[in-house]
Parts: structure tokens; C-alpha cells; sequence
């Protein structure tokens, strides 16, 4: 719950710029010290022989592009206050979610009715139906990114590569921390959302983990941070080997980037700013000539995730003419 306060006393005061929806995840965009932030709000649904729950899992990950305008989008304004209203027993938990406006007040719930293709429910006016939770008093977290989620991360992908090795005869955890450490530069000089950084850390040391090793990572995979994100990351930086040809495989990878957050997409950019170093001794001028017209292609697709990034990896393309 302590988690849950550090996201909602964050946008009191603040300015709502936008509101969008995607299934059953809205999400707040609004101004704060002249910057946009992003509160994403999953309405989480889980029911068993134990219980049934019904709760708000936050996060300040924009939502991918397929996202949709809500048609309250405009109207919100300034949040004055935020409530959070609960019901919870030994086997039950509901939660309900009130923005105060200036114009309004604005109750997000769980709609109960079965025949609505989506739960998530945004309602001007509407008063809320459970008890006020105490308010406490956190903030978002001051650091970077986490360090045990890094550490965590890392683990995962040294288990699943074992014993490989770079193209320079290296162990792979050498390839991983390098576009990593791109990661971590580039969000130094251009940051994200805590969240977002921690993302973009876990998609680069994770990122050859479907494509080069017996591992697979799904959204039920154990991981620290927000699983589903990393999982979708990671599936759409591994190229489709069914596919006919390379060019096919980097080309469907790169729109599937696209449909992904710039924290996913930015991984891209790290990778092949990593990789155009000394080429292996054995690729003639023909493999060398297209590794960097794939690098132009990857620049052209997926520059505008992180500008940092992009002029580094212009940077590297200009670099890299030397080796032909």
C-alpha cells in the first residue's frame, strides 16, 4: 500500500494533460515541474479458492502506442486531492479510486457488470461505495534505478547463457553490462520514469535471452519489476527466425519495436551502437556494408526513442566507415 501512495501523492496538484485507455489499463498523463509524467493504472483482477481481488497495480510506464484517447481526456484539470477507498476481509479485497478536480470529482472502479467487454470504469461525478483509506505519506523513489532489480536481471540472463561467448571469443555477460551501461549513460543524461528505467535496464541485459539461448521469457515469468513489460519487451527485440531472411526478421522486429514503449524501443539503439565496434576478423566488406546500412535502418526506424541515444549511434555509423 506504502508503493500504491507514492504514485497517487505524486500527481496531487498537477495539471492532467491527457487520459488513455487500453483494455483494462488507463493511463494519467499530467505536468509536473514543467515535465510529463505518466501514472499508469492497472485495474487487477485475481480470484481463487482462496479469495477475490479486485485492486490498482501503478506504475509511470506510458502505455504502448494502441492506446486510445478517453473521452474524458479534456475535461479532468487540476487534481486537487486523491482518495483511495477500500473493502478488505480474509478473503476478499476492493478498491476504488477518487481524483478531486477543480471542476469535479472523478471515482476510477471496477464496473460488476458481466456482459461489458471491459472492467476498468471512469465516472465524472459518480460517489464512491467503499471506506476511505488513511492517506500516508510517501514518495517516488530519488534513485536512478534499482540496484536488486539490476542484480536480479543479470542473474536471470548469466543463468540462461551460460557458457556463450561474443563474436570476439568474450563471455556474453560482456555484450549484456555493454548495452546495458549504454542504458544507464544515456537515461543519465536524458532520464526516464524510475519505472521506465528499470524497464530499459531489464530489456537490455535480458534481450538475447528468446533468441539465443533454450530460455524463453513469457509474462508468467518470474522476474523482478513489471514482468509483463519486460516479457513484451524482450519478445519484440528477438527477431523471428521463421521468417526467410534477415532482412525480413530485423524488418518485422523493428515494427513490432514500434508498438512497444520508447523504454523497450531504446534498447535497440543500444544494442547496435554496442556492436558496431572492431567487426570480427573474418566478415568481408560485403557483411561489413550491410551490418551498417541495418544500423542506418535501425537509426531511421527507431531514432526517436531517446535522442541521446540516437546521435550516439549516428555517431558510431559515421565511425564505423572506416572498417570498410
Amino acid at each position: 500500500m506504502s508503493e500504491k501512495w507514492a504514485y497517487l501523492n505524486d500527481i496531487e496538484g498537477c495539471d492532467v494533460v491527457a487520459l488513455y485507455t487500453l483494455h483494462n489499463l488507463v493511463e494519467i498523463v499530467y505536468s509536473k515541474e514543467e515535465k510529463q509524467k505518466s501514472l499508469t493504472i492497472n485495474f487487477h483482477v485475481a480470484g481463487g479458492s482462496m479469495g477475490y481481488v479486485e485492486c490498482f497495480q501503478l506504475d509511470s510506464i506510458p502505455l504502448p502506442p494502441a492506446k486510445i484517447k478517453h473521452t474524458l481526456s479534456d475535461a479532468i484539470g487540476k487534481v486537487v486531492q486523491v482518495n483511495l477507498y477500500t473493502n478488505v476481509n480474509e478473503h476478499e479485497h476492493y478498491e476504488e479510486l477518487e481524483l478531486v478536480c477543480e471542476n469535479s470529482t472523478y471515482l476510477f472502479y471496477f464496473s460488476d457488470n458481466e456482459e461489458e467487454a471491459h472492467y476498468a470504469k471512469i465516472e465524472k461525478g459518480k460517489a464512491p461505495s467503499l471506506q476511505k483509506a488513511l492517506k500516508m505519506d510517501f514518495s517516488l523513489p530519488k534513485e536512478l534505478f534499482s540496484v536488486e532489480e539490476f542484480k536480479d536481471h543479470l542473474a536471470f540472463a548469466l543463468r540462461a547463457h551460460g557458457e556463450q561467448k561474443t563474436p570476439h571469443g568474450l563471455p556474453y555477460s560482456m555484450h549484456l553490462l555493454s548495452v546495458a551501461g549504454e542504458i544507464i549513460n544515456a537515461i543519465t543524461c536524458e532520464p526516464l520514469s524510475y519505472d521506465e528505467n528499470n524497464v530499459a535496464i531489464a530489456c537490455a541485459l535480458l534481450h538475447d535471452v528468446n533468441e539465443d539461448t533454450s530460455t524463453t521469457i513469457r509474462k508468467e515469468t518470474f522476474l523482478a519489476g513489471n514482468a509483463e513489460v519486460i516479457a513484451k519487451g524482450v519478445a519484440a527485440l528477438t527477431k523471428d527466425k521463421t521468417l526467410p531472411s534477415k532482412e525480413a526478421q530485423m524488418r518485422d522486429s523493428l515494427e513490432r519495436l514500434k508498438k512497444r514503449q520508447n523504454c523497450v524501443a531504446m534498447v535497440k539503439l543500444a544494442d547496435r551502437i554496442t556492436n558496431l565496434g572492431v567487426p570480427p576478423k573474418h566478415w568481408d566488406d560485403e557483411k561489413k556494408r550491410k551490418y551498417l546500412d541495418e544500423a542506418k535502418l535501425i537509426l531511421s526506424e527507431l531514432g526517436y526513442a531517446h535522442s541521446y541515444l540516437a546521435k550516439k549511434l549516428q555517431e558510431k555509423i559515421e565511425a564505423y566507415e572506416q572498417y570498410m
